[in-house]
């Protein structure tokens, strides 16, 4: 077996010269694959495939036959080990010259790849600094802290090695620059800012099934919520991405911890990936990604409705910004019940969330929505490509939540000392009573379980509070102090 095909219309007075590159990793048999270049003359090489990371082969000054035609074909090699004959072309160079030459003149390309943006780092932060490059041997990385005037030296390495991960030094300014050279080429970066580090944290929590946790795709470095936290991570490293998401869960496995599962429903809360473990892990913002195994288990619009009721009410009474991706399109038999559940439940997902629910939907499915289209099917019908998480990481760009979240953090950091109340709760964990201390009078303080339903509330003796009736759990505590309302999480053992 082989393959291969044809350059035509050539000049018969120019020099063509080839360089070809395979490669397939992580395999113990012999790939050898023989290459032929068929022009005037006739020239063959081998290249073994297995595991290749930097071998090439290469075809000198051929010229087109009197067709202009030069064909090029491969074929498993005589080496070649492999039960199927399996052979690779992952890469060919071509060079036309119009003389013969001995060696391929490879052009000497430099380009930085981070940081290309406005970026803020805190100190003692590692960042990648990422470039990409073809036919130097070294870099050389510096960085400069007033705008491009004097650098330090950072690092000489490998062109190879493609980052270099650097620490962000005790130098704070608003135009650092990278500078990335190869003794021709100096490449300057966008100025970045250099903040001191406050343990400030723009913390966002995903929760959902396969998608977000990276299926589909053909690696999971292209999955969207691992080219969301690249984004943000890069953009400032004060951001931080947490992804709860696994595969199979449906909004039953998310609810908040305590929730009663209805009878007829084999599906269990998971506490270490539910809104309850958003919330205790101090969310600034949640995105859930849940496409379609709800509608696979025929679980009726109304149902998912009031689990995202449920759910929306935790992030609310903790004040944390809810974010909902609408159903995904997915193979379901045509005309079924799952398929009206799919198409409703991408209605009520707007009704419900308005400018919060994010598209996950339009575009990616026939005009019917219920099939994937081709392009965007991962080959199980089920799950996305590239290309379709491509698209959902650029609408959530759009939703801007990263804006929101900080705003919202930096809004909480700024208020003026004079403003700020101070209060006390204690002891916490609590077994009976719970005592509250503050520099000014405490005129109401409510008490809210995991699924935000009021359970105590306290207008008079309001220093204390007997919480032995509570189940043990967590609850969040509303304190009414001069028309403010303080919010305060409560264990209760």
């Amino acid at each position: 077996m082989t393959g291969g095909f044809k350059l035509r219309q050539l000049d018969p007075n120019k020099f063509y010269s080839f360089s070809f590159f395979a490669s397939r990793m992580n395999v113990t048999d012999n790939r050898e694959t023989s290459y032929t270049v068929n022009g005037n003359t006739t020239q063959i090489v081998s290249l073994n495939a297995s595991n290749n990371t930097t071998q090439k082969v290469e075809v000198y000054n051929m010229q087109p036959d009197s067709n202009g035609e030069i064909e090029i074909t491969a074929t498993a090699g005589a080496n070649n080990t492999n039960s199927y004959g399996f052979y690779y072309l992952n890469a060919l160079e071509i060079q036309i010259d119009n003389t013969p030459i001995s060696q391929f003149i490879t052009q000497q390309n430099l380009l930085l790849t981070y940081p290309i943006q406005q970026s803020t780092w805190e100190v003692g932060k590692t960042v990648p600094l990422s470039w990409i490059s073809e036919g130097i041997d070294q870099v050389t990385l510096e960085y400069s802290i007033d705008g491009g005037n004097t650098f330090n030296n950072i690092a000489t390495v490998p062109s190879t090695d493609r980052s270099y991960d650097f620490t962000v030094p005790n130098s704070i300014s608003s135009n650092v620059i990278i500078r990335l050279s190869d003794g021709s080429q100096v490449i300057d970066s966008v100025p970045v800012t250099i903040i001191p580090n406050d343990n400030t944290v723009y913390r966002i929590i995903v929760l959902g099934s396969s998608t977000a946790a990276g299926s589909g795709p053909s690696n999971q470095y292209n999955a969207w919520v691992w080219k969301y936290r690249r984004y943000l991570e890069q953009l400032d490293t004060r951001y931080e991405v947490i992804n709860l998401a696994q595969g199979g869960f449906v909004t039953y496995n998310i609810l908040p911890t305590g929730t009663t599962i209805p009878a007829g429903v084999n599906k269990t809360i998971n506490v270490d990936k539910n809104i309850t473990k958003a919330v205790n892990l101090n969310a600034h913002g949640i995105i859930i990604n849940l496409p379609s195994n709800d509608a696979a288990g025929n679980y009726p619009v109304t149902d998912q409705l009031h689990n995202y009721s449920l759910i929306s009410q935790t992030a609310s009474q903790n004040q944390i910004p809810l974010w909902v991706a609408t159903p995904q399109p997915r193979n379901f038999p045509a005309n079924g019940s799952q398929v009206a559940i799919q198409t409703q439940m991408v209605t009520e997902t707007y009704n419900t969330f308005g400018t919060f629910a994010v598209d996950f939907w339009t575009g990616i499915g026939n005009t019917a929505g219920n099939q994937i289209l081709p392009a965007y099917n991962s080959g199980d019908g089920v799950h996305a490509t590239n290309e379709a998480h491509q698209i959902f990481y650029e609408r959530l760009l759009l939703k801007d939540i990263h804006g929101t979240v900080k705003t919202q953090v930096d809004a909480a950091l700024s208020i003026p000392d004079e403003q700020q109340i101070e209060l006390a709760l204690y002891p916490n964990p609590v077994k009976h009573l719970l005592f509250l201390e503050s520099t000014s009078p405490i005129s109401t303080v409510k008490i809210y379980n995991q699924l935000g339903q009021l359970v105590l509330e306290n207008h008079h003796t309001v220093n204390m509070i007997n919480l032995q009736d509570l189940q043990s759990g967590y609850y969040v505590a509303h304190i009414y102090i001069n028309d403010k309302i303080y919010y305060r999480k409560v264990l209760k053992n």
